[in-house]
């Protein structure tokens, strides 16, 4: 029996379709798509220091069948040769989700205040405005930028910095219609997401690890806060960013920061059971190894 036909016995489409139908289907916990932390786990651990991280696309086939056993249902086991091919995988997700992560009507109200707006009063209106956004889109963006900034931070192994991350993720987090300005549009869009990964601890607080006085004194941008950040110590300086500021209110931003502590725990324990694991060899590139998702209770 090949080893495709364990996902075949949990047909569930992942790509392309909206986040209600995968809540819907059983393909979200805690708020957020299994695929997509299932991606963001594999290269948290294996791609930080990965040059061109995002950038370069890994092959074809590779991204093919790892697309293949997440609509199947399943979770592929990958190696450290598919850090590529999974984080175009991790774009095509979000860039085949209808809508945007960002949709259209929230597109238009934050590239309005980003123009007119100066940075001293521009993080509270774009604050607001990310507020508003509907709770499953929030969630993944979040996550993602929260992660992204990890990326940035090891812009001196993987020259991803802020900048060039936004270039890779500035079209895809807002889908921009076609039309005479798409290009000017997207351009915006780009320079909106370098702006937000830049001011993560204005825009998000409760989910951006605290950087250290010195990183803090040389600047705010994501790109120079530097520092040996582990999961564990995100999840820790989540906690003190919390306890340092505002008492957190009891919705959605206490329901994420509890989703991002779930994440990262159980993260570190895979770590944990999987050390003997990479030691082993490989897997060929056409070799897809997929195991069925395995209960999770929130």
């Amino acid at each position: 029996m090949g080893v495709l036909s364990v996902c075949e016995e949990a047909p569930s489409k992942v790509f392309g379709v909206s986040l209600s139908h995968l809540r819907k289907t059983g393909q979200m916990r805690q708020g957020l798509p299994l695929a997509f932390t299932h991606l963001v786990g594999f290269l948290e651990k294996h791609g930080l220091s990965t040059k061109g991280l995002f950038r370069v696309g890994g092959t074809v086939l590779r991204q093919y069948e790892l697309r293949k056993c997440f609509d199947r249902g399943g979770f592929p086991k990958m190696s450290i040769e598919d850090v590529h091919s999974s984080a175009y995988v991790l774009k095509h997700f979000l860039r085949t989700l209808p809508g945007g992560l960002i949709p259209e009507p929230f597109r238009i109200e934050l590239l309005e205040v980003f123009r007119m707006f100066r940075l001293s009063k521009r993080h509270k209106a774009v604050k607001k405005i990310l507020d508003t956004i509907p709770e499953e889109n929030y969630n993944i963006l979040c996550f993602l930028t929260f992660f992204l900034s990890r990326v940035a931070a090891e812009s001196h192994a993987n020259r991803m910095t802020t900048t060039n991350l936004s270039i890779e993720f500035g079209p895809i987090l807002f889908h921009v219609p076609q039309g005479p300005t798409k290009l000017e549009e997207e351009e915006m869009c780009i320079s909106f997401t370098e702006y937000m990964l830049d001011n993560l601890r204005h825009l998000l607080p409760n989910m951006y690890p605290q950087a250290s006085a010195t990183n803090m004194a040389e600047g705010d941008s994501v790109s120079e806060a530097g520092g040996d950040f582990t999961p564990e110590k995100c999840v820790q300086q989540v906690l003190l960013t919390e306890t340092s500021s505002k008492p957190p209110k009891i919705g959605r931003l206490e329901r994420l920061r509890r989703r991002f502590l779930h994440f990262w725990q159980k993260f570190g324990s895979r770590n944990g059971r999987r050390k003997v694991e990479d030691g082993e060899q490989p897997s060929g590139a056409g070799d897809v190894q997929c195991k069925s998702p395995q209960p999770v209770r929130d």
